[in-house]
């Protein structure tokens, strides 16, 4: 997937009162998704935060993903 195919307006992200920026090109708009976290534990084993869902902020300027738990 090409970053033309998101489909979605990029825009400037604050996260837990932080303005994002990619840890990569140091760009500050990014495309948001929505994401599942799973992992190979299961059957209660696994961590409160294993298979939960989260999101991802996709670079607008290099493609750089950056995933999030999220944020209640």
């Amino acid at each position: 997937m090409s970053l033309s195919q998101l489909r979605t307006q990029p825009e400037k992200v604050e996260v837990a009162g932080v303005q994002i920026k990619c840890l990569l090109c140091t760009n500050d708009v990014f495309h948001r998704r929505k994401t599942h976290f799973d992992t190979a534990l299961n059957s209660g084993l696994s961590p409160d935060w294993a298979d939960s869902q989260g999101f991802c902020l996709v670079c607008a300027k290099c493609g750089f993903i950056h995933s999030f738990m999220s944020i209640k």
